[in-house]
């Protein structure tokens, strides 16, 4: 029986500077006038006191792009609980699945609300606000590269998003600092970026560096600020709006604590042998946001070893890490047995260290 299953995933420390700007190919053949950028707006919080619950540190799901003609996506809607930290926990989405389905959640995870009484009965509502691609504000256009989402933007989204910068035809780089991202803080659960502002003069130096726009990170604003005064580019004329990004990984957001067993609790299925182990595969959205999270299943096996009536006990902090960990079950399959009936299993979803991801350990 496998009575602990638990994925240790890399997280990297530093981030790594994207090449300097270029002029960017979108899709080919999109049509702009059909491409729409969804932003996702967050409604208020209430909770089964029906008081506002006020909101700390609000995070939105990522944008995303809409090509519908004449529609438009529908509304999330996510229900919850919060602790006395004011960390929303036992996370659930109730609407149906649509866009943004998978970065909803981890937005959600890593918001922060007023501290108190823990609150049951909590709802939020994520509402699309549509903007043409060619039309939409720069720093939304921003957000959605600087979040590596998918797919490409069309031209007419990096042309919006480059208006009137001189540097995009012709200038090169001879020298490009970055900050040192050791030292800045990183934020558990969200990616930090930064667009800084600046001119190229005539000798290639960088002037009027600014900061443009981005997460709220002042030192990565402000080191960043410092990385594009220190670069230096081509000679030529004077070279106005030009602008360069940085980004800081997410620090490991931890999961909430799991509950202990009850006491006497013993393994019903401790002599189960696998036949085709678990593989258990962090989600994709929790992992580019540092978040861990962790589910109790329950499920039975048949004599011939074939896994069935799976089932979530608990997850945190939102159902996904329990649909997740019911997969990895289901894909599984255990040696000829006598049979067992509710089997029991925690999986631990871990970030630790830096690189690659290591395999999964399993303890009976």
């Amino acid at each position: 029986m496998i009575g602990l299953v638990s994925a240790l995933l890399g997280t990297a420390a530093l981030a790594i500077p994207p090449e300097p700007p270029v002029v960017t190919v979108g899709v080919p053949n999109a049509d702009a006038a059909t491409q729409q950028l969804v932003s996702w707006m967050p409604g208020p919080v209430h909770c089964d006191d029906g008081v506002e619950v006020p909101v700390v540190e609000g995070r939105r799901p990522y944008n995303s792009l809409w090509g519908g003609r004449g529609t438009q996506p529908s509304a999330m809607v996510f229900e919850f609980a919060i602790d006395p930290t004011g960390r929303p926990l036992s996370i659930t989405r109730t609407s149906p699945a649509f866009l943004a389905e998978g970065t909803a959640g981890p937005a959600l995870a890593s918001s922060r609300f007023a501290a108190g009484a823990a609150r049951m009965g909590c709802s939020i509502t994520y509402q699309p606000v549509m903007r043409s691609v060619d039309k939409a504000e720069p720093v939304e256009l921003a957000s959605y590269i600087m979040t590596n989402q998918t797919p490409r933007l069309p031209k007419e989204a990096y042309d919006r998003l480059h208006s009137g910068d001189e540097c995009r035809q012709g200038t090169q780089t001879l020298m490009q600092a970055f900050p040192n991202f050791e030292r800045i803080p990183a934020t558990p659960g969200v990616r930090d970026w930064v667009m800084i502002g600046f001119d190229v003069a005539a000798s290639g130096e960088t002037v009027n560096v600014h900061h443009l726009y981005g997460t709220g990170n002042d030192a990565l604003a402000e080191a960043s600020e410092e990385a594009v005064a220190n670069s230096r580019f081509t000679e030529g004329p004077l070279r106005r709006n030009c602008s360069y990004p940085y980004w800081r990984n997410a620090a490991v957001l931890p999961a909430p604590p799991a509950p202990p067993r009850a006491p006497g609790w013993t393994d019903p299925c401790a002599a189960l042998e696998w036949d085709r182990a678990p593989q258990l595969t962090f989600p994709a959205a929790y992992l580019a946001r540092s978040i861990e999270g962790w589910a109790d299943i329950v499920y039975d096996v048949a004599t011939w070893g074939e896994i069935g009536n799976v089932r979530v006990l608990r997850a945190e902090p939102t159902d996904d890490f329990g649909e997740a960990a019911k997969r990895m079950i289901e894909r599984s399959s255990a040696q000829k047995n006598a049979g067992f009936t509710n089997c029991e299993t925690r999986v631990r979803y871990r970030m630790q260290g830096s690189g690659t991801p290591e395999q999964a350990s399993a303890d009976s």
